[in-house]
């Protein structure tokens, strides 16, 4: 449940005589979903927190001091380079609608005023928080959007979300209403009666979540094994038919006599039989009489010593099949988290991993990978597509250098340039082995790469995450030097070390 139109308007007239005027002194990303400033006005400290969770956006003033976030990537990173230090001239709402407007002014070198907006646009599905300029140029949003109604990409123009429709009862209701007249002496009474609702209904949520994570995984895991008992039981009865094998290769030495090399099959005698009925016993042409025998009897041992193995397995997974159902049935039967915590540890135990757990498996190291040139300077290599994107339009400074393979696909490369710098030649050499390596060209003795800065590369419209076109660039040919590039691998361990 996210907040309403009528609480936001609510929650902007209680935080605007409070933040107006006062000075934005630190940005802090905990998640994907929050943004954090910290306000400092005359001897007050504030911190105010936007939400973008699709469920749960909202915004208003943290009761106690936050922990930092992670290092600053992505938006927060954009955020921090316009907004640190910077004022807050006014705090609104957009009339009528969910999305507030945080107006600020951003000095350059020269302390030259620009107008710059934070725009949250708490709307629930498709929240989102966009740092445009005083041209309307975007200049960073927590989520990239390319859709019929509007592409929202650094460099973009800003279009607005289109109007909402009259303000229906939904759109009218507040929960919190009340807050600020229970607890008048409270200057953050508001805003803690909103972020206690929503704490229990995020732990609610989370738990849900999880549990919900947790229930489909042994589902999979049951649906697996039940996979896995169909393919056991063929393995069994094509095992019990090592008889047949067995007894095909002695009917083959008794009618040894009449065998030639060449036949597709010989037709004998079946003497274990009471009324020894004629049996066709197919032969491979390509084998002599000796060999097909060999071979018989050489597939009835394996078969033979397969069945132990096969019911031991079959076993085996049928009482795996038990646990996984007993498992399903408690976690279904969990009520809180702490009943969940349990049940999860027992998943592991079996080898089971969530999503997430996964998904932190695959990446440990999280973001693009980073070197340190021969000069020192910083190099970022991103590691797909979708890391493509960020580097370059998000993390990326529009005066840093800009690298990629000449006609093939790979990574985009970022150098990390001081401003008032040139990009040393060696540092560009390092860069260029590094774009190579995590290509498709990986390997070759010879090969092109392209560089420029990054403000004068541009997503390309429609054509996905990663594709971009550029300008004013420069070639640099690469001659492979495995010396350079074992130096550059130690220095990401070194880097990593550090970190």
């Amino acid at each position: 449940m996210s907040l309403s139109t009528a609480e936001i308007e609510m929650v902007v007239k209680d935080l605007a005589p409070r933040l107006e005027g006062g000075t934005i002194a630190r940005i802090d990303q905990p998640d994907k979903w929050r943004l954090i400033l910290k306000v400092r006005r005359g001897k007050s400290r504030y911190w105010m927190q936007f939400v973008l969770h699709p469920r749960f956006s909202r915004l208003h003033l943290l009761t106690r001091r936050p922990k930092e976030g992670r290092p600053a990537g992505g938006m927060c990173r954009v955020v921090r380079q316009h907004l640190t230090g910077s004022p807050v001239g006014r705090l609104r709402q957009v009339e009528d609608d969910r999305v507030v407007v945080l107006e600020s002014v951003e000095r350059d070198a020269l302390l030259r005023p620009s107008p710059v907006r934070l725009i949250a646009e708490l709307v629930g599905p498709g929240s989102n928080l966009i740092l445009v300029d005083g041209a309307d140029r975007i200049l960073g949003a927590m989520f990239t959007e390319d859709s019929k109604r509007r592409r929202i990409f650094p460099g973009e123009t800003y279009r607005p979300l289109p109007l909402p429709p009259a303000a229906s009862e939904k759109a009218l209701r507040n929960h919190f209403a009340g807050a600020v007249l229970r607890n008048p002496h409270d200057e953050l009474a508001l805003s803690r009666a909103i972020q206690n609702a929503y704490v229990e209904m995020e732990a609610r949520a989370e738990f849900e979540e999880r549990r919900a994570a947790l229930s489909s995984l042994v589902s999979r895991h049951l649906k697996a094994l039940k996979s896995r008992q169909g393919n056991l039981r063929e393995d069994l009865k094509r095992a019990e038919g090592a008889e047949e094998l067995r007894r095909a290769g002695e009917l083959l030495r008794i009618a040894r006599p009449g065998l030639r090399k060449g036949q597709g099959c010989a037709v004998v005698e079946d003497v274990f039989e009471a009324d020894v009925p004629e049996r066709t016993i197919e032969l491979d042409p390509a084998l002599s009489p000796e060999q097909n025998i060999e071979e018989y009897f050489r597939r009835y041992k394996k078969l033979k010593a397969s069945r132990k193995h096969v019911e031991d397995r079959l076993e085996q997974t049928r009482s795996e099949s038990e646990r996984m159902r007993a498992l399903a049935r408690e976690i279904q039967a969990a009520a809180s988290t702490e009943a969940l915590s349990p049940l999860e540890e027992r998943t592991r135990a079996v080898g089971l991993l969530l999503a997430q757990e996964r998904r932190a498996a695959g990446k440990a190291a999280g973001g693009p990978r980073r070197f340190i040139s021969a000069d020192g300077m910083e190099i970022l290599v991103a590691r797909n597509q979708r890391e493509n994107h960020e580097l370059t339009f998000s993390i990326a400074r529009g005066g840093d250098c800009w690298m990629h393979v000449l006609g093939w696909e790979g990574p985009h490369v970022v150098i990390r340039k001081p401003r008032g710098t040139d990009v040393p030649l060696e540092t560009l050499l390092d860069a260029a082995h590094l774009a190579v390596h995590y290509s498709k060209l990986r390997g070759t003795d010879f090969s092109e790469v392209v560089y420029t800065q990054c403000k004068y590369v541009r997503p390309v419209k429609g054509a996905g995450p990663g594709r971009v076109s550029y300008a004013q660039v420069s070639r640099l040919a690469v001659r492979f030097e495995r010396g350079r590039l074992r130096r550059l691998l130690e220095s990401r361990s070194a880097v990593r070390t550090e970190t």
